[in-house]
């Protein structure tokens, strides 16, 4: 299954629950995407997408400036679940497509 579309993604850190919308396009074999957060939308960049396996980056906004963080993860059926590489360590996430 693809992941293209829209997900309501939750990831818990150590800063508490993270809620965002991941909105993934592909066009002509490209990928584009943004990620809607409580702190505002920011691109998502070098994404890759294999079956049923994707990866993604971004940097977001947070009280402590700019961060980067490392999407990789699975779909499956209208389920997404993987996990977030950050300076602060990883965090597993999960989502449903919107």
């Amino acid at each position: 299954m693809s992941v293209a579309g829209k997900w309501n993604v939750t990831m818990e850190t150590p800063i508490g629950t993270q809620k965002f919308v991941w909105d993934l396009q592909s066009q002509a074999g490209a990928w584009s995407g943004t990620m809607a957060a409580s702190t505002g939308t920011t691109a998502l960049t070098n994404i890759v997408a294999d079956g049923d396996r994707f990866s993604c980056e971004s940097n977001v906004s947070s009280p402590m400036g700019s961060i980067h963080v490392a999407f990789s993860g699975e779909v499956t059926g209208n389920t997404v679940t993987g996990s977030c590489r950050t300076q602060f360590g990883n965090s597993a996430f999960t989502g449903t497509r919107g």
